[in-house]
């Protein structure tokens, strides 16, 4: 298993908070966040609601991304988690949530949704934002899954 470690410098550790507000496209706020605060490697933690979400699922047999769900309504996150690393030189941010809605069809009033993001319209969404200064994490294509994933060099091992 590779693991990356900065050999020059261990990376330092900032927190960020954020209120993205009503009509915020998450990934794109996210993403100029980012570019504009330096952030190559984050840890994101989100909770709040959004008007509207697109979620997606790759075809592990294909490698192609299906159609997207799309839930245009109040979502309630009640769990949300990504990371923010670089594809292209750009950053990538990678988002997956679970959401609740009140559902009079079910026996106890409530769906709950979720899964991998390819676009968020915020209501109301506060983020926590743990940036590692100091660490890259670039994303290409991998070869036997054709996905975005972490170009990772063989490093020192966990202790």
């Amino acid at each position: 298993m590779p693991i990356v470690r900065s050999p020059e410098a261990t990376p330092s550790h900032r927190v960020l908070a954020v209120v993205l507000g009503d009509g915020a496209d998450l990934h794109q706020e996210l993403a100029e966040l980012a570019t504009r605060c330096g952030i190559t490697a984050a840890v994101v933690h989100l909770l709040g609601g959004l008007r509207e979400v697109a979620l997606v699922e790759t075809d592990i047999a294909t490698g192609q991304k299906k159609p997207p769900l799309m839930f245009r309504r109040h979502l309630e996150i009640i769990g949300g988690s990504g990371m923010i690393s670089l594809y292209n030189q750009t950053p990538h941010i990678h988002l997956h949530l679970t959401l609740a809605s009140q559902d009079n069809t079910h026996p106890y009033g409530v769906s709950v949704i979720g899964g991998h993001v390819a676009y968020a319209l915020a209501h109301a969404v506060e983020a926590l934002i743990h940036c590692y200064d100091g660490l890259a994490l670039i994303r290409q294509p991998d070869p036997h899954t054709s996905l975005p994933l972490w170009r990772l060099a063989a490093g020192d091992q966990p202790s």
